[in-house]
């Protein structure tokens, strides 16, 4: 099993009131995530990529869909972190296996570890041990449609591809950018409530199949990017790439209505706090009409 990638370090940032004075003014600070990143950039640190490789057990044959990736494809670490599928062959080798969403069915946006909440009366959702309500995660109004629905958060590890879809064809509603600070969103920052406080970007989706979803990109310790591609007329098309992470974990939430159902392994996983790990494309609930 891969070991955690800077374990001792986070313990050190959160439980520790020497490291949360340094997590407060430098390591979960926008500014901090943006210096680390210019140094992932270099060419220099290609040198980084195949003992990072190595040590967090990181499979670069992409699980055998598709055609993966060489070392020595990367001019810098940055350049392998967010490494790009051949989506073609990654979507017509998940279809083989029998792994592919089809009509009706919504797709995972990313490789994740996904837990599923249920939004209830109020718009709240209770992600662990925290209640949030939809405002705070998107920043502002929300429609009363989602009541009723499904809270899909997606947290992408440190050794899950960080790029991530469009779960339909449809139409771009409404976007906003929120800053803020970037907290690790592993469970031991949860006191902290990430999902309100760290940086996001929050897109509505008008979809075809699904109706309106909300998108959210959370940025988290040692993401100071999120990158969401132009969409000159504000349209996108199904299992199109929508973005992607630079550097560090992250975690994209979904916000679905009534009309979906969700697959009961996601939502039983759910309701005992558990994730369950996804691969992008495939399918995990439907519509329901």
């Amino acid at each position: 099993m891969a070991q955690e990638y800077g374990g001792d370090v986070l313990r050190f940032l959160y439980g520790n009131p020497a490291g949360r004075l340094l997590l407060k003014y430098v390591a979960a600070a926008p500014w901090f995530s943006k210096c680390r990143a210019v140094s992932q950039r270099s060419g220099r640190s290609k040198k980084r990529i195949a003992p990072f490789v190595d040590t967090y057990g990181i499979d670069l044959t992409d699980g055998g869909y598709g055609s993966g990736w060489a070392v020595d494809d990367f001019a810098s670490f940055n350049d392998f972190f967010t490494r790009k599928r051949d989506y073609e062959d990654y979507f017509a080798d998940l279809a083989r296996a029998g792994r592919l969403a089809g009509p009706g069915e919504l797709p995972a946006v990313a490789d994740a570890s996904l837990s599923v909440c249920p939004i209830r009366e109020g718009l709240r959702v209770a992600v662990k041990e925290t209640t949030y309500s939809l405002e705070e995660l998107t920043g502002g109004p929300v429609s009363d449609r989602y009541e009723g629905g499904h809270c899909l958060l997606f947290r992408l590890g440190l050794t899950d591809y960080h790029r991530y879809l469009f779960p339909d064809r449809g139409k771009v509603l409404a976007r906003r950018d929120l800053p803020g600070a970037l907290h690790t969103v592993r469970p031991i920052s949860e006191e902290y409530r990430v999902y309100s406080r760290n940086k996001r970007r929050v897109t509505v989706l008008d979809t075809e199949q699904f109706g309106e979803l909300t998108m959210i990109e959370v940025g988290a310790m040692l993401v100071g990017h999120i990158v969401d591609h132009p969409l000159p007329d504000d349209r996108f098309e199904a299992f199109t790439e929508k973005g992607y992470f630079e550097f560090g974990g992250s975690t994209i939430v979904l916000l679905t209505g009534p009309e979906l159902e969700i697959d009961d392994r996601f939502r039983s996983a759910g309701a005992e706090d558990n994730e369950v790990h996804v691969r992008m494309g495939e399918p995990i609930g439907r519509n329901k009409h």
